[in-house]
């Protein structure tokens, strides 16, 4: 038998218990307790006098990372199947793992556990970036998108592993660039990372897969429809958001339906949506000189100048109908006489904006607001980087209140408020 202080973090190892021989990477032995990751994803925490270690199976490599039971990054599932999905890995929670030495989740290239979970598709990947979404930028949007066209011109559909986190904008950015698409771009993440027993990666990425495999024209992200394992979500990216923090079904149309469901291995489409293109349009150029203010009652002039100097457009995150305190009419007035473009959202999110009801919105039409109706705030900060853009100056708040990619929606269904069940 092999002794445990032999056995270092990282290693995989074949080990018995009660009259049964396991496999399984070792994590760490604290004490008496010894942790070992099955090939299933679980992990058996037992007392060390009870399991006997029958050998080392391969050593865990010299840069101290765990060995990885699946390799995908640049790499092939190669399936019978007719359809081509692209996977294209940002990082993010369901590109992650769990550091058992400091309970940290980092980002990790190992996204090899799909590969039982699609049968019936050929899955290419490419790890194009590995961090947190907290750190995505406008930069990072238009990189993303040159990515994202190159698959879509070699595959049937595109899947982008990314952090739940700033998902919504970044899929409605992609969504704004791409004004035509021969497959669909289909965001995903998890809650949980795929190296936990409880992780909902599998089932998330399962139904990214299959629904790229579609003929939706569009942008959408995909996550657990409920707190199951049952059937997933696709939500149209410009009308999606994150409303809880840990929650397997954080995300929810908001306004609307779900575009399409995941189950059992079957893939339903919720018209209407627009159908896949000959030709992959993408317009590239995003200008990050907006700013988003989420207005609170003692907003102080002097906060709210600041946060508006020297940018091209702002986004307000007003109260109720679309406002803000009379305080501030005065410098929104100056900073739209002096070129800058500001438009009001609402922090309820559901309903619209309607600057006509009360005489704080009468007066802030006059000051020059520009009203966006029911678009979502991080959904109207990425358009007016893409509006800058590519358009004129004199084309602005056209294209703003255009509904370019359904962002905007001319009548909210009353069943969707509140989410799934």
């Amino acid at each position: 038998m092999v002794d445990w202080t032999d056995v270092v973090f990282g290693s995989a190892i074949k080990f018995s218990y009660s009259g049964t021989e396991y496999e399984g990477i070792f994590i760490h032995c604290d004490d008496d307790i010894v942790t070992v990751k099955l090939s299933n994803g679980y992990n058996l925490a037992l007392q060390k006098d009870q399991i006997n270690l029958v050998k080392i199976i391969r050593k865990a490599p010299e840069n101290g990372e765990a060995v990885p039971q699946q390799k995908l990054a640049k790499d092939k599932i190669r399936n019978a199947g007719k359809k081509h999905v692209s996977l294209l890995a940002t990082g993010g929670t369901i590109a992650s793992k769990v550091d058992y030495k400091t309970g940290a989740v980092s980002p990790s290239e190992d996204i090899g556990f799909i590969s039982d979970r699609v049968k019936d598709v050929e899955v290419s990947s490419e790890t194009i970036d590995n961090i947190l979404s907290e750190n995505i930028t406008p930069e990072k949007w238009i990189y993303m998108a040159g990515k994202i066209r190159d698959s879509l011109n070699r595959s049937d559909g595109c899947i982008v592993f990314h952090g739940t986190d700033t998902m919504s904008y970044s899929a409605s950015a992609i969504s704004f660039m791409f004004s035509d698409q021969t497959g669909p771009i289909v965001f995903v993440g998890s809650q949980r990372s795929s190296d936990r027993p409880s992780s909902d990666a599998f089932m998330n990425a399962e139904g990214a897969i299959h629904m790229a495999t579609t003929d939706f024209g569009e942008v959408g992200i995909a996550m657990h429809r409920n707190l199951s394992d049952e059937s997933i979500s696709m939500h149209r990216a410009v009308r999606s958001r994150k409303m809880h923090t840990s929650r397997r079904d954080a995300f929810r149309s908001i306004g609307e339906s779900e575009v399409g469901t995941y189950s059992h291995g079957s893939v339903r489409l919720l018209p209407p949506y627009r159908k896949t293109g000959v030709k992959n349009e993408i317009k590239q150029k995003l200008d990050p000189s907006v700013s988003m203010i989420y207005f609170y009652p003692s907003l102080s002039v002097e906060d709210f100048e600041g946060m508006v100097s020297k940018k091209k457009a702002v986004i307000i995150m007003g109260t109720g109908l679309g406002h803000v305190s009379h305080s501030l009419i005065p410098s929104i007035t100056q900073a739209t006489k002096e070129g800058t473009k500001i438009l009001m959202t609402s922090q309820c999110l559901y309903g619209s904006v309607n600057l006509n009801v009360y005489s704080t919105g009468r007066d802030l039409i006059r000051a020059g607001i520009i009203p966006l109706r029911n678009m979502l705030p991080e959904v109207a900060l990425v358009k007016a980087m893409y509006v800058l853009g590519n358009y004129a100056e004199e084309q602005f708040e056209e294209m703003m209140k255009e509904n370019l990619r359904g962002e905007i929606i001319e009548r909210e269904q009353a069943l969707v408020f509140g989410g799934a069940d």
